[in-house]
């Protein structure tokens, strides 16, 4: 999903807002964009475990799914927006690579955001449908253990 984000964010930074400066500094925010990916993705996974614990849409996935959707999104789009707006201010930078460093970061922040939002709980869904049983039965254990005291 990361490097989905990439090409989006290329077609925006040259296409649209004509931003055709690239340096060494660009390539380093592959490292900022796997950490916010990683984070974003840690919030979804641990709200739609958080989900099955919730007695009333234990067995409903569409439940399970708007209530994690909604828990990780909000926050998942709090971290980023600002984090996206924090390299934008790089942009007033009269230093011409520091300038187009920020512009790119904020859009590829923004951009992993969206990429993430839509594609990852697809995901979750057909894994936790048709993988979660048969890939590793030892990490339900916890689960299992936490769904029966409630």
């Amino acid at each position: 999903m990361i490097l989905f984000s990439f090409p989006v964010t290329a077609v925006l930074n040259e296409g649209i807002i004509r931003n055709s400066f690239f340096s060494s500094l660009h390539t380093l925010v592959i490292f900022i964009v796997l950490g916010i990916a990683a984070d974003d993705i840690f919030v979804f996974v641990d709200a739609w475990r958080q989900s099955e614990n919730i007695k009333l849409i234990r067995g409903d996935i569409r439940m399970r799914l708007a209530y994690s959707f909604r828990r990780a999104a909000r926050a998942t789009a709090t971290t980023s927006s600002t984090t996206s707006v924090a390299f934008l201010a790089n942009a007033f930078s009269p230093i011409m690579p520091i300038a187009s460093f920020g512009i790119y970061a904020a859009i590829i922040i923004a951009v992993n955001y969206g990429v993430i939002i839509l594609m990852f709980p697809p995901i979750i869904v057909w894994y936790d449908s048709s993988w979660k049983d048969r890939y590793c039965p030892c990490m339900n254990k916890y689960t299992e253990d936490k769904v029966e005291n409630l």
